[in-house]
């Protein structure tokens, strides 16, 4: 048996599968919109010792590879408020931050200057739409990072991706999630249906694909509970952005969300607690 067709072959259909699972762009976590009204309590959560913890898991499985992060050229693809690439540019990487959410990348640059740090680039997109020969992005990164971050949504992106980097790539997502109870009780008043997952940006299809390639990652799984107070407003923009992934979302829906909401909160504050197993994993480009 030719072992370079079956993995071909593994890898095409493998990719066939993910873009027909891929949601709209536009859609729900897809837009700059959605995110736009997640940045603040963003914002609230980028600190703490849980996110410390974690965030110093991610560079220990990096490192493992042999890469030094100091002087390093980085690409954070998704950064957000700057979860990674604020510390990385504190170890002295050289940190290109990238994001669909201009309020994400605000955050970023409050939180940086607060911090007396840089980026040595910012770049305000969504990854799709990135044209790596003409940004002259392609090789030219010794770490590309995409952390839990929907801009990976299918299979061009996830190998735009390696193509950017020369060295280790590392990417995250939920390899399951039990949300909050008001998204399935929500979503069964509204729709009169169980609210199901999009798997098409979790962990299992990238790691597949990347395995089918040749690739054998270092992998870290683990779980999570995820505890937070959020006001009404964030809440029902939150839970409805995720609907509108699937659904078409009307003001009397997201009005019935926020009664929903606000009859559960506490001092206008709902607390939310989502449980969930992540997936992590770093590969060297050159290593199949």
């Amino acid at each position: 048996m030719d072992n370079d067709n079956l993995d071909c072959n593994n890898s095409a259909c493998l990719a066939e599968l993910w873009k027909s699972l891929t949601q709209k762009r536009g859609r729900g976590p897809q837009s700059a919109l959605f995110w736009d009204k997640r940045a603040e309590s963003f914002a609230r959560n980028v600190r703490g010792d849980r996110r410390e913890k974690r965030t110093a898991e991610i560079f220990d499985m990096i490192k493992s590879t042999g890469l030094s992060l100091e002087g390093a050229e980085v690409l954070d693809i998704g950064s957000g408020p700057g979860t990674l690439a604020i510390p990385l540019a504190k170890m002295g990487a050289k940190v290109t931050a990238l994001d669909i959410s201009a309020e994400m990348m605000k955050g970023l640059l409050k939180r940086a200057d607060e911090e007396g740090v840089a980026m040595s680039q910012i770049i305000l997109s969504a990854w799709s739409d990135i044209d790596i020969d003409a940004q002259g992005f392609r090789g030219r990164y010794d770490l590309v990072l995409a952390s839990m971050t929907p801009g990976i949504n299918g299979p061009e992106t996830f190998d735009k991706m390696m193509q950017a980097s020369k060295n280790v790539c590392y990417y995250s997502n939920f390899v399951s999630r039990k949300w909050d109870a008001s998204y399935y009780e929500l979503h069964q008043m509204l729709f009169n249906e169980s609210y199901g997952e999009a798997v098409s940006n979790g962990f299992q299809l990238p790691f597949m694909y990347l395995y089918s390639l040749g690739y054998r990652p270092i992998l870290k799984i683990s779980k999570n509970t995820w505890a937070s107070d959020e006001p009404v407003d964030c809440m029902a923009d939150t839970v409805s952005g995720f609907f509108s992934g699937k659904k078409d979302i009307n003001d009397d829906m997201k009005n019935r969300m926020k009664k929903y909401f606000e009859e559960k909160a506490e001092n206008g504050m709902y607390h939310s607690s989502t449980e969930s197993v992540t997936g992590m994993m770093v590969w060297k480009i050159a290593q199949k």
